[in-house]
């Protein structure tokens, strides 16, 4: 064990940028750098880890090993730190002010949003942060229109906006605590679908969930829809059916006192990126740059 670092942030960030991009001569590109400097970091890197982080396809790019997924994950949350300490000092050096108009998606705003105007609150005192909660398409609305400058949301529903992913959230289940379903280990969906499906008011998402079932074969069971996530735990807890989710709650109780249990999905459950999208058109400046890394902050505070 040694305090010595051989490897650099640069070849870190070679290296997420290949592996998210799927091809190392467009991740070059990207970072107006040389193909061959890119993939002499990233074989470089490999050797000081003594682990291979990619499989190299002929003419059709790069997928990561099992190491790289591993090490993908720790490398996005250092590069992050690193952004995060470089805001830092360019908010000692110069100040952020202004105002900075930001939409949450209304399933993940409980979960970032109180964090976010705190840590934003702690970091950059002359920045006013404006918050909207917002369901899919009212959202979107409100990025093109220039309302917002930036909305947290999942990549599927950004509407092809710039993407800045934060996390990979699986979708899990929610059944009534008492449910004896999932109680051993991971639950099929065919056996969850038994019951009503209780989901978000909110088109585009359902729409997400509807084409999971499809993907997998299993018949749309009926669907009891909720405008507030807390209404659609609620009725979990009730026994009105299961809910699907890209986040998870710590807590267990609802506000009507009733109990929810999270559960893992049997087979290959799909992932949604949960990040930032930007108003079309726009070049993140100091304030936006500062959010997002708070952000990038925050996100991996929650757990979620």
């Amino acid at each position: 064990m040694t305090d010595r670092l051989d490897f650099s942030l640069t070849q870190l960030r070679y290296f997420v940028e290949s592996a998210e991009l799927g091809n190392i001569s467009e991740a070059a590109e990207k970072l107006r750098a040389a193909q061959s400097t890119v993939s002499s970091a990233i074989m470089r890197l490999e050797r000081q880890l003594g682990v291979q982080l990619l499989l190299r396809h002929h003419a059709r790019g790069v997928t990561l090993t099992p190491n790289g997924r591993d090490l993908l994950l720790g490398a996005r949350a250092l590069l992050g730190q690193a952004r995060s300490l470089q805001e830092q000092g360019d908010a000692l050096a110069g100040g952020i002010e202004g105002r900075l108009d930001v939409g949450f998606l209304t399933p993940v705003a409980p979960f970032l949003l109180p964090q976010t105007h705190r840590i934003t609150a702690e970091r950059h005192a002359g920045l006013r942060l404006t918050t909207r909660e917002e369901p899919a398409d009212q959202l979107l609305a409100l990025l093109r229109e220039g309302q917002c400058e930036l909305a947290v949301t999942y990549d599927f529903l950004s509407g092809g906006s710039r993407f800045v992913p934060l996390a990979e959230l699986p979708v899990r289940a929610l059944v009534a605590d008492e449910d004896p379903c999932g109680r051993a280990g991971p639950v099929r969906l065919a056996e969850l679908a038994e019951r009503p499906f209780v989901a978000l008011d909110d088109p585009p998402l359902l729409l997400h969930f509807e084409k999971f079932f499809a993907d997998v074969g299993v018949p749309l069971p009926p669907v009891v829809t909720a405008t507030g996530p807390e209404t659609v735990r609620g009725l979990v807890a009730a026994g009105c059916g299961f809910a699907l989710v890209h986040q998870r709650a710590h807590r267990a109780t609802t506000l009507d006192g009733g109990r929810i249990r999270s559960v893992e999905l049997a087979g290959d459950a799909p992932t949604a990126s949960l990040g930032v999208a930007a108003a079309p058109g726009l070049a993140l400046d100091r304030r936006g740059r500062a959010v997002l890394n708070v952000l990038r902050s925050v996100v991996p505070a929650c757990r979620l």
